[in-house]
């Protein structure tokens, strides 16, 4: 378990993380509210794959024996 603390940051309130090597400056966080309304869950942000550029090269087939046809 990793204690944090809430901080005062000029008009706004933060959570102040410990400096164990598990975040970094700069990460984005999420904080996701329990369905109780009382707790929350520390998650890190994903940057979404398919955003920005498309690839040069088209991507295999995954699944090259699939029929999609047969498939409803």
């Amino acid at each position: 378990m990793i204690e944090v603390k809430i901080v005062s940051r000029g008009n706004s309130l933060a959570l102040s993380l410990p400096k164990n090597g598990r975040f970094k400056k700069g990460q984005r966080w999420l904080l996701i509210p329990s369905s109780d309304g009382e707790s929350y869950t520390l998650i890190p942000r994903l940057e979404n794959p398919y955003a920005g550029p498309k690839p040069k090269q088209s991507m295999s087939e995954e699944w090259p024996d699939v029929d999609w046809n047969e498939v409803e």
